[in-house]
């Protein structure tokens, strides 16, 4: 006994920016970003508070199961940032869902929603949970330089969430990190500690595009055929790819290797942009909403990220258990 997908929901900030509108104050262009990135467009908060988007994704996903949040066991959040370092989102989640289940963050990055959905599975195999709400939900915006395009250009803001429920719908799950504190990282407020001896580093976002590559591809495709074998699937069994919407390039050629149909491959990036936890979230919502998936689909969700993290999960889609 694991779990299946019960609901999904998601939310994105009115706001839409577009590759033409961050050209009027950087040195970039739309074809300049189109070309190695594949982004278009990506949703920006402005009036909206982060924990606003992420309540209203949880609240879309317990309509969707047709559950109230009484019945939820555990809240889980995954994000990089939320609007407060303490209490947690997931506590503001609980809050609203009228939840008094145990809740907390996680932050592993761009691959929180899989670290998330395997806290899920063990909750529930030892018993300790029948029903989980997981939630993410980034606030890109307000951690990128908004002056260096090779990184501000790659982002969106947004949130998510899915109803697990205890049920036959796991089929694998693989999670790895290769510590490393500087391809990706993002500093902390030091504060003002008259005994602090350590000085603050710039508060934005830093990455070594070359070493993230690299990384990225080795480890998607490393993590898709270790959970095709946990699973005793081949990647050709997959019925849909949900990759971290990271950069078109790193999905292609992480996926290249096992020749998979590009058709199978569901991409949301040209009008999100990299979402960071939220991004296979929202991809998931979006094309659950869409009706693309039928009872028995076998989907794989798979990421990377800061860390540098990465993982992989096999669901079979069973919502209507």
């Amino acid at each position: 006994m694991s779990f299946y997908v019960a609901g999904t929901g998601s939310a994105l900030p009115e706001k839409v920016v577009s590759n033409d509108d961050l050209a009027q104050f950087l040195d970039t262009s739309d074809e300049w970003i189109v070309t190695r990135t594949g982004i278009r467009r990506r949703h920006i908060l402005t009036h909206e508070r982060l924990e606003d988007l992420a309540i209203a994704s949880a609240k879309e996903a317990l309509a969707d199961a047709g559950i109230g949040g009484e019945e939820v066991d555990l809240v889980l959040c995954a994000t990089m940032r939320g609007d407060t370092v303490t209490p947690a989102t997931a506590c503001a989640v609980a809050g609203a869902i009228g939840s008094a289940a145990p809740a907390f963050d996680i932050n592993a990055a761009c691959v929180g929603v899989l670290y998330c959905m395997e806290i899920a599975d063990s909750f529930i195999v030892a018993g300790k949970a029948k029903t989980v709400l997981v939630v993410s939900c980034e606030a890109m915006s307000k951690l990128v330089d908004w002056t260096d395009r090779s990184t501000c250009v790659l982002f969106g803001d947004g949130a998510g969430a899915m109803v697990l429920r205890a049920g036959e719908g796991r089929l694998a799950g693989e999670l790895s990190t290769r510590p490393d504190l500087h391809a990706i990282r993002m500093p902390n407020i030091e504060g003002n500690s008259p005994y602090n001896m350590i000085g603050q580093e710039k508060l934005a976002l830093t990455m070594d595009g070359g070493e993230v590559y690299k990384f990225a591809v080795n480890a998607m495709g490393r993590n898709i055929e270790e959970a095709c074998a946990q699973a005793g699937l081949t990647p050709a069994d997959i019925d849909w790819y949900l990759p971290h919407q990271a950069n078109v390039r790193i999905i292609t050629a992480s996926l290249k290797k096992f020749k998979i149909d590009k058709d199978k491959v569901l991409l949301n990036i040209d009008e999100c942009g990299n979402m960071s936890a939220t991004s296979v979230m929202v991809l998931l919502d979006q094309y659950a909403k869409k009706g693309t998936f039928h009872c028995g689909d076998k989907l794989l969700l798979v990421a990377f990220g800061g860390g540098l993290t990465s993982g992989a999960v096999i669901i079979e889609w069973k919502k209507n258990q």
